[in-house]
């Protein structure tokens, strides 16, 4: 089912049933659980991003406000819609909060989609804040990282809780699991789905963006 104007709320509905979910969980779905132990790490959570940013883009709309001054479609979407999105979406709460989640955005998001890798973030006390993808539970006691001639172990590793490098204190890591991300995600998209069936506003939301985002350019 494709993108297009003037979408009826049922459409919207059937739209994120029968093509984004099921194409989250056959493409995003599928690296979690490979065949092979390892992999996904940086697929998963670039995909993932990915699609917030369109969800973003239909959950806040484009309003005329915003189409007034933007001929080529740049403010569609945006990071400030993105993080929207999963403050408001993603649960639990106390882990998807708006500080952790500016951090998260700027370091996995933008950093996957245009540097190749997360990005290390300085921050304003000269500390850095470094990348931590892993894969299982939301706590771990322990984990060990790295190749063999470079591994390191982390304690009370916690999803996107920091965590700091007791070698060096002024390094800290952002730690992201991939599975809780995938799993927060789909929790996080069925409650948008189910709040869209029901709500005039998201559903003029919806349309104002999507008719943006299919006019030929």
């Amino acid at each position: 089912m494709a993108l297009k104007k003037s979408m009826t709320a049922d459409e919207m509905v059937a739209f994120i049933d029968n093509e984004l979910l099921p194409q989250a969980k056959l493409e995003i779905g599928n690296w979690i659980n490979p065949k092979k132990k390892q992999g996904g790490y940086f697929i998963v959570t670039r995909q993932i991003f990915c699609m917030v940013d369109f969800l973003g883009a239909t959950y806040s709309g484009y309003p005329l406000s915003q189409r007034k001054n933007d001929p080529n479609g740049r403010r569609i979407a945006t990071s400030t819609k993105a993080i929207r999105f999963i403050t408001t979406f993603f649960k639990p709460k106390r882990t998807y909060n708006r500080t952790v989640i500016t951090k998260l955005h700027d370091m996995y998001r933008n950093g996957l989609v245009h540097l190749y890798q997360p990005k290390i973030l300085k921050l304003s006390n000269k500390n850095t804040l470094e990348w931590f993808i892993h894969k299982g539970n939301r706590h771990l006691d322990k984990i060990e990282v790295g190749s063999n001639t470079g591994k390191r172990t982390f304690k009370n590793v916690d999803h996107l809780v920091e965590i700091p490098d007791y070698s060096n204190k002024n390094r800290h890591y952002l730690p992201i699991s991939i599975n809780c991300l995938y799993e927060d995600f789909v929790a996080a998209v069925q409650l948008y789905r189910d709040k869209l069936h029901k709500i005039k506003y998201l559903q003029t939301n919806w349309r104002t963006a999507v008719t943006a985002i299919i006019k030929p350019r």
